[in-house]
């Protein structure tokens, strides 16, 4: 057995990211992008009115009892506007561009209008510039926008969009085959018998990879027959990046997944880890397919891919981020346990600290289901007392 950190130190130095490709805007959320972002534009292209009012020649900060309106500024409009001149004011909308000779911008609630004519009310602070966005404002072209390894979410890609930019390059994401062994399981809906139990690691698995924006190739069941497991694992190897296996990574005397591995040519990195839940973690490779052996429990296959497949995954598309986002929080209950085996328990986020939760047994779910993080004791850590600060890594809830 490994420790957890030098397990997480050899996926780390077993995985590179995938090719890059070209995608629409419009589908690249869930994506990270395989280049530095520079600015074609800038942004805003013109000088922009922040409000709805008026666009004035404010000279010297010199207020004038009235100023004459003599046109409009639609947004939207391409048109060129005649130059304003002191004493002459122009109609104009939130994102119209700035008519010349046009300073400031006073915002309609602050005016009183009589025909043609506007008088700015008393005791309102009038700046020259004021309301008015400057072209390049945000970003000029040839600026440095985002970094290669940035996350696509919808705030990223309005901000790309308002360059202008339609397609951008990123890493693909993987292709992943879960494989699921085990005589005993059912799956869900079907009639249940006295030794069976309903399988559910891949309804995890599954969610847990759509929460990536990650549809999964195949999901396959196997029993726990070593010659129909080698012939299935041999064809998804050859047809996946990432390979999932649930179950049958023990030492049973049907535990034949590390059997049917080895069958198939893939070189082991690593097998048992010194932590619980998810001892029997396996982590290998073949040619350019990365295989995790998960174990059978659905705590411990959650726990398993959370920490170790999670950062995997997103290293191969990527991302500059690849792990759960961590914190250092008060823990609010006290929990013992023996020294060598890191634990990851399942725990709950509050406003003052994280909870340990109970039911932490490996065949249980029904505190996870609840859970928003995992809270870790190292391998020499024997107690954590009330408010003692621990490490937290929050699920993406």
């Amino acid at each position: 057995m490994i420790s957890s950190i030098d397990a997480k130190s050899l996926i780390e130095v077993g995985t590179h990211p995938l090719k890059t490709i070209f995608i629409s805007l419009e589908d690249s959320v869930g994506y990270a992008l395989a280049e530095d972002l520079y600015a074609p534009i800038d942004f805003p292209n013109f000088d922009q009115s922040a409000m709805d009012g008026y666009g004035i020649c404010l000279e010297a900060s010199n207020i004038l009892d009235k100023y004459h309106v003599t046109g409009e500024e639609q947004t939207g409009s391409i048109d060129l506007t005649p130059t304003i001149q002191a004493g002459e004011a122009v109609r104009i909308f939130t994102g119209a561009k700035i008519p010349f000779g046009v300073n400031t911008v006073i915002q309609q609630e602050w005016v009183e209008k009589s025909g043609n004519d506007i008088k700015i009310m008393p005791d309102v602070e009038i700046k020259n510039g004021m309301n008015i966005r400057p072209k390049g404002s945000q970003t000029k072209k040839g600026d440095f926008v985002l970094k290669k390894g940035t996350a696509i979410h919808p705030a990223t890609a309005s901000l790309i969009a308002g360059l202008g930019i339609d397609k951008i390059n990123v890493f693909k994401k993987p292709e992943i085959i879960i494989l699921n062994t085990g005589k005993e399981l059912v799956k869900p809906g079907l009639s249940i018998q006295r030794g069976q139990i309903y399988e559910s690691n891949s309804f995890a698995l599954n969610q847990a990879l759509l929460e990536l924006h990650i549809l999964p190739k195949e999901i396959a069941w196997v029993d726990d027959n070593k010659n129909e497991l080698i012939e299935k694992m041999n064809n998804a190897i050859h047809s996946c990046n990432l390979l999932l296996i649930t179950g049958g990574v023990s030492v049973g005397d049907y535990d034949y997944v590390i059997e049917a591995l080895e069958a198939n040519g893939v070189q082991q990195s690593f097998h048992k880890i010194k932590q619980k839940p998810g001892k029997p973690l396996y982590f290998g490779s073949i040619d350019h397919t990365i295989v995790f052996g998960l174990p059978g429990n659905p705590a411990s296959v959650m726990t398993c891919f959370y920490q170790y497949v999670y950062p995997c995954i997103k290293k191969m598309m990527g991302f500059n981020q690849t792990t759960l986002r961590q914190l250092t929080v008060p823990c609010l209950n006290q929990y013992e346990k023996k020294a060598g085996f890191t634990h990851f328990l399942i725990g709950k986020i509050h406003t003052h600290g994280v909870e340990i939760l109970n039911h932490q047994e490996s065949y249980k779910m029904n505190a996870y289901a609840i859970a928003d993080a995992f809270v870790e004791v190292e391998e020499d850590c024997t107690s954590i007392q009330k408010n003692d600060l621990v490490k937290v890594y929050l699920l993406p809830r």
